[in-house]
């Protein structure tokens, strides 16, 4: 698997989400399929960094272009979620891949001052959580957890690199149910679970296509990394709008 086969599984996959949210009464088989988007697209943000951290100048490109994102796919977001272009009841993901970005340079900046990493990842899982970000905090720690993994188990057979992955994933989505259970004993848990039990499938299927991954980009053009690039914005803004004139 190449980066340019994850954007396409990671667009139509969203999409799937999306639909089956805005669309389908949350159907479940669409829900399964979307959960692959955000792990593909957490994976493509450390590998990211991995390949641009020691490019100053491009780096600096995509953090404009990242914090960019931010700000128009939140309009989008609230636009398909409530029909309103500024609504604060819940955020986007494009700020938890800001922030987890963000986090994998200071984790290489400060390699050498762990307790300025530590602050930062607390600093970053509480923004996350209190501003109801998307995936709660438990989605910009899987963003480090990937980093650690391409830089330490990048070279492992599949085999190996799909039960990490698979054990990383499972403590990712005990702690992702435990934040949507605000915190509760192990009833609340153990109730968020069950709610989303199914999604562990698409977890799953996730990481088995990430241990498959080749390290190379694939084919590609700049019009495609442009599509790439705002199609989630642009794509939350049509749905948007079909659900406004089917209401």
């Amino acid at each position: 698997m190449t980066i340019f086969i994850f954007k396409i599984i990671a667009m139509i996959t969203m999409t799937s989400d999306h639909l089956a949210t805005g669309f389908f009464d949350g159907m479940p088989v669409m829900r399964i399929i979307g959960r692959i988007a955000f792990l593909l697209y957490a994976f493509m943000i450390a590998e990211g960094y991995y390949h641009l951290k020691d490019k100053s100048e491009r780096l600096k490109a995509h953090i404009i272009k990242l914090g960019a994102l931010c700000v128009i796919s939140e309009f989008a977001y609230d636009f398909f979620e409530t029909g309103k272009l500024i609504d604060w009841s819940s955020q986007s993901v494009m700020p938890v891949l800001f922030l987890g970005f963000i986090g994998l340079i200071i984790t290489e900046k400060f390699s050498k001052q762990p307790w300025i990493i530590v602050i930062y990842y607390a600093a970053s899982a509480f923004i996350s959580y209190f501003a109801k970000f998307n995936y709660k905090f438990a989605g910009v720690l899987l963003i480090y957890a990937f980093y650690f993994f391409i830089k330490y188990a990048g070279k492992k057979s599949i085999i190996k690199k799909f039960l990490i992955l698979s054990a990383m994933i499972s403590v990712y989505f005990c702690i992702y149910v435990w934040a949507r259970a605000s915190f509760g004993g192990p009833s609340a848990w153990l109730e968020a679970f069950m709610k989303i039990r199914f999604w562990l499938i698409g977890h799953y299927a996730a990481m088995l296509l990430i241990a498959t991954y080749n390290g190379k980009k694939g084919p590609g053009n700049k019009a495609f990394g442009v599509i790439y690039s705002i199609y989630y914005p642009l794509h939350l803004m049509v749905l948007g709008l079909f659900e406004m004139i089917m209401k």
